[in-house]
């Protein structure tokens, strides 16, 4: 059964255990594993399944190889096959094989922004919701995306297919001690806004021009008595329509875009 296709080792990423104890973790679908390829992420091995080696989405992700010097093994193996390797109901099929943290054949991507705007997620469990914060950190040039406490892995290939690719454009880190990593953002003296569902400050009277923090709490308790009576400030999106609260993810975009709106000096 095509035994030089690590089959068995990819199958077994969709566990954290082992990805932690290989280092190793799996982009799934044309779209992230093309993120990866012109991000400069460097691929081990590239798996496509015959019935889509021959598409154009796999030809755009081989072109893009060929542009970018993306060299690693490439399989290509029967549907049957890629199906005991990928992590989906619906197999897009290809996906790739590496390591994390990511390495860069051309360096990081750049900062966007002179002054650091970091996104902190505690506690946030599901590994779609992960992935969807690391997009909206990405799309707003976020400096870094920083996971904790118990919080899903962030490098868990649902995650990074629920980023759509964007975990390959922004920094993205993961720490155990949430109390510890808020404690150090404030000592770094950036401005740390803390999202509740009511009591806060408005956005717009944030000052988001400066170095800060958006702090996001867990999908159904919020954050923690202990980070709320911490430092920084807390900040609530209106809801006139009279819904209680927004998940982390939309808060998240509501809360980034007002900074976007800081930082650009646009009055909209």
């Amino acid at each position: 059964m095509y035994p030089d296709v690590p089959w068995r080792l990819i199958r077994s990423l969709s566990r954290k255990k082992e990805r932690d104890r290989t280092g190793l973790t799996v982009a799934e679908g044309p779209s992230v594993v093309l993120a990866a390829v012109e991000a400069g992420v460097e691929l081990q091995a590239l798996v496509f399944a015959e019935e889509s080696a021959d598409s154009e989405k796999a030809h755009t992700v081989r072109q893009a190889m060929d542009e970018h010097d993306c060299s690693c093994q490439v399989f290509v193996v029967p549907g049957r096959l890629y199906h005991k390797m990928s992590g989906t109901r619906t197999p897009q099929g290809v996906l790739g094989l590496l390591r994390f943290p990511f390495r860069f054949a051309r360096g990081r991507p750049d900062n966007t922004w002179a002054q650091d705007l970091d996104i902190v997620g505690v506690d946030i469990q599901d590994p779609g919701n992960v992935g969807t914060l690391v997009r909206t950190g990405a799309c707003a040039g976020a400096t870094s995306v920083i996971l904790c406490g118990q919080s899903a892995d962030p490098f868990s290939p649902k995650a990074i297919r629920a980023s759509a690719g964007a975990i390959f454009s922004t920094g993205v880190l993961y720490e155990e001690d949430c109390i510890a990593l808020l404690r150090q953002i404030h000592d770094s003296g950036k401005l740390m806004y803390k999202a509740t569902p009511r009591d806060g400050m408005m956005p717009w009277e944030a000052d988001f021009r400066s170095p800060c923090a958006v702090i996001l709490g867990n999908e159904a308790r919020g954050l923690s008595q202990e980070i709320l009576e911490g430092p920084g400030e807390c900040v609530t999106i209106p809801m006139p329509g009279g819904i209680e609260s927004l998940n982390a993810a939309m808060a998240c975009t509501a809360l980034l875009y007002e900074a976007v709106r800081q930082r650009t000096g646009s009055n909209v």
